[in-house]
């Protein structure tokens, strides 16, 4: 494990090609966007319509699909600002 991480190589466990994919590829970032807030109607509809637990249950994972794609956001902040320091 160690010898891997000092030529620069990964563990498996600790890469995530979907969220590279997302850093890397803008188009699948805004689709993924667009998912979300699709998602985030349907949930919506579920607050204005369901019974209580349904309720508490959608207003939770809005606002889970809020701090994941905020993150995601912040992250890609990040790497421009670095990239732009590089550059």
């Amino acid at each position: 494990m160690a010898e891997d991480q000092k030529q620069g190589q990964i563990e498996e466990w600790q890469q995530y090609p979907t969220f590279q994919e997302l850093l890397t590829d803008y188009e699948k970032f805004v689709e993924l966007r667009q998912k979300c807030a699709k998602t985030c109607q349907a949930l919506g509809h579920v607050i204005e319509n369901g019974s209580p637990e349904e309720k508490d249950m959608a207003q939770n994972s809005i606002n889970v699909y809020g701090y994941a794609i905020g993150l995601l956001e912040e992250t890609i902040k990040a790497r421009d600002k670095f990239l732009d320091e590089q550059a």
